[in-house]
């Protein structure tokens, strides 16, 4: 079965601090995966690495045989996260800031926004509200659908039990 992400000795440091060093890990299409560790171990920095969001300071990594560092853009065509913490614009309504997102993403929009209604149905989400008058686990919602509304080849969660 072809890899879906591998990393060869992927290193980020902060100056002399560590964030990850020689991670080496492949993780192979249909596998589910998660990392485990006390805070500070720096499973959001290899996320975060990976997705391109930060560079790594040496080795390497690839997610569905690209390097992450020279194909990044259209790697994440294909990737769906959800971040530990979501921030969202207060005053904007659900369904402008996930049509917002939609547009970030290279499918047609018809597509993305059905899939949009769908997981708003699925997940008893009011598509329009205001953000701001959402509890937090409504948020959270807001979160996972618009990780999954360009229906992406990866999911990548960071810190989904929260």
């Amino acid at each position: 079965m072809t890899a879906a992400i591998t990393t060869n000795k992927l290193t980020k440091r902060y100056g002399k601090s560590r964030g990850i060093e020689d991670l080496n890990l492949e993780v192979k299409k249909g596998e589910i995966f998660g990392f485990i560790g006390p805070n500070g171990a720096g499973k959001s920095t290899a996320i975060r690495t990976l997705l391109g969001l930060i560079k790594p300071t040496s080795g390497h990594a690839e997610i569905f045989g690209k390097d992450i560092t020279k194909h990044g853009p259209a790697i994440r065509q294909h990737i769906g996260y959800l971040p530990s913490e979501v921030f969202y614009y207060d005053n904007m309504r659900v369904k402008d800031l996930l049509q917002y997102s939609a547009s970030f993403y290279s499918k047609p929009k018809r597509e993305i926004e059905d899939r949009m209604i769908q997981l708003a149905k699925l997940l008893d989400l009011d598509l329009t509200k205001k953000i701001d008058d959402l509890s937090y686990g409504n948020k959270k919602k807001v979160g996972i659908i618009q990780g999954l509304q360009h229906s992406p080849r990866l999911i990548i969660l960071d810190e989904p039990s929260s």
